[in-house]
């Protein structure tokens, strides 16, 4: 008898389930059938693409751009109203305005910015990034004494974020959330250095990044002051490109000029 009211109950508890399982399916319906009224759908007035999107071809580069690739494209494209000096009648670049804009936030201004002329069509877009990236070089820069702070940025941040800034460092694999890989480009390109710098001194809440401002490395003998900290953070910035010439570029645009050749040739001689 003890079993037959074990096993009702349990029909019951079943059942309530069910029946909580079956209200609560009926209810999401309902409200995705009344959300489904609120959608507005595309139409004329409202495309699913609007004209924006469609102008502002951004894409991360596929490889880090060239400033000696960018420094060519620069003075064909850009030198005629830009300059980085006190040039007469030319829009000069300053090293305010390019810590304080985000790579990717240049990149988008010379491909579809209303009020700069679009490179969208005439370059590349690994061109673009080339000129990016050696605008930012020219003002920004390497440190003054580049092989000093990649020592101290080795025995004081190698250990996070690995010598090569890939997030590889010893102890990498016991932090949660990851360290910053400084060659991840929609990481690295979508921070002004004005936030990098913020990083670095007041450290990141929530994670492993501590603050560096004034701290002391007693083995190295110096101080994590505010001239250091911007020199880390042109250390930090150039992992995002490459001050070599783009030999693949070179490849291409090579070839490129032989296949044109061989068309003018054979239509010569037809």
């Amino acid at each position: 008898m003890s079993d037959k009211k074990q096993i009702a109950e349990i029909l019951k508890t079943v059942t309530l389930v069910m029946c909580i399982v079956l209200i609560g399916f009926l209810i999401s319906a309902c409200q995705s059938t009344l959300n489904l009224k609120k959608v507005n759908l595309p139409s004329e007035k409202k495309p699913l693409i609007n004209e924006k999107a469609t102008k502002e071809d951004f894409a991360y580069p596929t490889k880090d751009p060239s400033v000696v690739e960018g420094k060519q494209l620069f003075t064909q494209n850009c030198s005629a109203c830009h300059s980085f000096g006190s040039e007469a009648n030319k829009n000069e670049f300053t090293l305010k305005y390019i810590n304080s804009v985000p790579p990717s936030q240049l990149f988008k201004v010379i491909t579809n910015d209303d009020k700069h002329e679009s490179f969208r069509e005439k370059l590349t877009r690994q061109e673009r990034w080339d000129i990016v990236m050696y605008v930012r070089y020219t003002l920004f820069g390497l440190p003054k004494d580049v092989e000093d702070v990649k020592v101290k940025f080795g025995s004081n941040c190698a250990v996070c974020h690995g010598t090569r800034g890939f997030a590889d460092g010893p102890i990498h694999y016991f932090l949660n959330p990851p360290p910053a890989n400084f060659n991840q480009f929609d990481r690295l390109y979508e921070k002004t250095d004005e936030k990098l710098f913020d990083e670095v001194s007041n450290g990141i809440p929530w994670t492993a990044m501590p603050p560096w401002a004034g701290r002391v490395d007693k083995d190295k003998h110096f101080e994590f002051d505010e001239k250091f900290r911007w020199e880390l953070v042109k250390f930090i910035r150039q992992f995002g490109y490459s001050t070599e010439k783009d030999i693949l570029r070179e490849k291409e645009l090579f070839e490129a000029k032989e296949s044109k050749k061989e068309e003018e040739n054979t239509e010569k001689d037809k």
